[in-house]
């Protein structure tokens, strides 16, 4: 997970819908540490905290590790065509998915998609996470919209004005565009 994905449902006390739909989520140390800094708004580290216990893993990207020579190449630009840096959440959750076969959860499309398409990354968004919520009846339609108004009211960018346009427009398109399985 990168640090924009994760605060999505943080934001709006919506944790326990990444609880219902996986055992587990991995974060890097890096993301952790944006979580945790000085600047994050308290509702994002009180609603971090009522996460089950076990529920999130922070992996450390030890020194001089296959992983961290991605993850520096990766935030320096060396494995873009266009010298495209990521910042340090993206590039270590992007490192760890590439040779874990891990899935990215981020909204940074802008940032991640040139890495995830040439290095055959999947990827999830929270509107994705938001529709899979829906689709296995975790919540509802209005739920779901109301949790979106919440979350754009938080200053996330998110592709459409409301969850049901989203769906009935992007989803299916951005499943088959950045998933190979299914959630």
């Amino acid at each position: 997970y990168d640090t924009d994905c994760l605060e999505c449902f943080l934001f709006v006390d919506a944790g326990y819908i990444l609880e219902e739909l996986f055992t587990k989520i991995v974060i890097p140390e890096q993301v952790y540490m944006e979580l945790m800094d000085n600047n994050t708004p308290p509702i994002v580290k009180t609603n971090f905290n009522k996460l089950k216990d076990g529920f999130v893993e922070t992996r450390e990207i030890p020194f001089m590790s296959q992983e961290y020579t991605n993850y520096k190449l990766i935030k320096k630009g060396f494995w873009s065509q266009t010298g495209k840096c990521c910042g340090d959440g993206e590039s270590a959750a992007m490192a760890l998915a590439h040779l874990n076969n891990g899935i990215v959860a981020s909204n940074n499309l802008s940032d991640v998609e040139e890495y995830i398409d040439s290095l055959g990354i999947e990827l999830i968004t929270s509107s994705m996470i938001l529709s899979k919520a829906v689709e296995k009846d975790i919540i509802g339609e209005n739920t779901a919209n109301r949790l979106w108004k919440g979350m754009v009211k938080e200053g996330i960018d998110l592709p459409k004005n409301s969850f049901t346009k989203y769906y009935d427009e992007l989803y299916e398109t951005d499943c088959e565009r950045f998933l190979k399985s299914e959630l």
